[in-house]
Formats: structure tokens, sequence, C-alpha cells
């Protein structure tokens, strides 16, 4: 009994472990992932990187787009057809660098967070 309750407790701590580390995404090459939100650094500045996130979501077809952004940070909102919301945050990293976060709806969707976070990579640095 003492044998299966500590197997039982190594597979919890490890199952921990690799959901607070944030896991590489499997859905898309560079993107990573924590199930809620799936991020990627970008090499443009904050506003190209924001501007590329508002063409990413008018291009999918998100409804009541919207889109601002600061030297320092960015945000591009829109919702799915279901009205479920589609959030994009951008941080700063440097003058040439930013980092993107994506969140689909309360609970996330790691396929479609990851697959808008890598069209945003590519349209803002001209992929």
């Amino acid at each position: 009994m003492r044998r299966i309750a500590r197997l039982g407790l190594c597979a919890t701590i490890a199952l921990g472990l690799v959901a607070a580390a944030g896991c590489k995404s499997t859905h898309e090459e560079g993107v990573k992932s924590n199930m809620m939100t799936q991020w990627t650094d970008v090499n443009a500045n904050t506003k190209a990187t924001t501007d590329a996130a508002k063409a990413v979501l008018e291009e999918e077809g998100l409804k009541e787009v919207s889109a601002s952004s600061t030297n320092i940070d960015g945000k591009a909102t829109g919702k799915m057809a279901d009205g479920t919301k589609v959030t994009v945050g951008v941080s700063k990293k440097s003058d040439t660098t930013s980092q993107v976060e994506v969140n689909v709806g309360t609970m996330g969707s790691p396929t479609r967070g990851a697959e808008i976070a890598k069209k945003i990579k590519m349209k803002a640095e001209g992929a």
C-alpha cells in the first residue's frame, strides 16, 4: 500500500513540474504553452507586433476586433462567432523584440492559441 501511495505521489509531482515549467507546444514550432496561454518571441517591436495581431484576428474572421499599443506593450482582442473572446497581449523584450501571448476563451484552446501566435509571429517578421 505504501508503494502505491509513493508511486502516486511521484507521478503527481512529475506532472506538476511539467505543468509549472510551461511546455513547448506540440501544435506549432517555436510556440510554448501552459495549456491556458500560448506564447512566442517575435523579432519586431510592440507596435508592429500589435498591428500584426490585429491583422491576424481580422484575417481569421473574428468579430469586434480592436487593438492598441505603446512602446512598452500592446493588446488586441476579438470574438469568435460563438462569443468566445480571443486576447493577444504583447510585451516589450527589447527595442526590436517582443513577446506575444494568446488566450482563447476562459479555459484556453492550445491548438487555436498556438496557431494564432505562430501567424502573428510570421506576419510581424514579414515571413
